[in-house]
């Protein structure tokens, strides 16, 4: 086709489509057009409060009627749901995260490490600590552990099998009763001070680090750092219904 045969076709198509005596002006592209793509729902996790903030700042684009937000506590999260019935419904959770601090350390995850590793540990993370003077001083006493305690046994072992008994007393006086760190607790979250105890298993010497405080507090936290989102949601969108689970 030629161009007097194109500008031609452009002019007849301009009057189906427009009409005769049209001034509006039309563009048509030549090629291959781009291909139809459905719609990319939005889904991702974030901070305890992400779907609060969310809501702050879309609630005009969002159907609270649509919506809902579920609340998990044993979860620790809070998920926002909008258009629920759409295959395209935007997803945003909140999900409240042990601090960094709080798994380097393994405060209260359980798993026991020897005593050098226990001293190499603390050595790396002394600046978590209220006294680095104290962290060297529990270093120092982590890495002599197991001959002090081999020492004492032999020298009270009364042949009786009572070797474990004195390991559990010798471990009971050789080691501080407890320490302080000021860490924050969770992701996040404001640093706090909180007490920490080393604990041995007297069968092999072992350690972990355990803190009956720090669990106590990820209760309590939990559910006032939950309950202080939850009262943003409903003041941004208070026709959003909320279920707990």
């Amino acid at each position: 086709m030629n161009n007097n045969e194109e500008n031609a076709l452009n002019e007849q198509l301009a009057k189906q489509i427009m009409g005769e005596g049209a001034t509006k002006e039309f563009i048509i592209r030549k090629g291959e057009a781009l291909p139809v793509k459905e719609p990319t729902p939005v889904k991702f996790t974030a901070q305890i409060d992400a779907p609060a903030r969310w809501l702050e700042k879309r609630v005009s684009e969002t159907n609270q009627k649509q919506a809902y937000v579920y609340v998990d506590r044993e979860a620790f999260s809070i998920t926002l749901v909008t258009e629920e019935k759409s295959a395209y419904k935007d997803t945003v959770q909140g999900r409240l995260e042990l601090s960094e601090e709080m798994n380097k350390l393994g405060i209260n995850n359980g798993e026991y490490i020897t005593a050098f590793e226990m001293s190499d540990l603390i050595k790396k993370n002394r600046s978590f600590f209220t006294s680095i003077t104290e962290a060297m001083k529990l270093v120092s006493e982590l890495r002599n552990f197991k001959a002090k305690v081999d020492k004492e046994i032999e020298a009270s072992d009364d042949k009786r099998g009572n070797r474990r008994v004195l390991a559990a007393q010798v471990v009971e006086s050789n080691l501080p009763s407890s320490f302080k760190v000021e860490i924050p607790v969770f992701k996040g979250q404001k640093k706090q001070v909180i007490e920490v105890e080393v604990e041995v298993n007297p069968d092999n010497l072992s350690c972990t680090l355990v803190s009956p405080e720090a669990n106590d507090t990820v209760q309590k936290e939990r559910d006032s750092i939950i309950d202080g989102v939850l009262s943003r949601i409903e003041a941004a969108a208070p026709d959003i219904v909320i279920i707990e689970g």
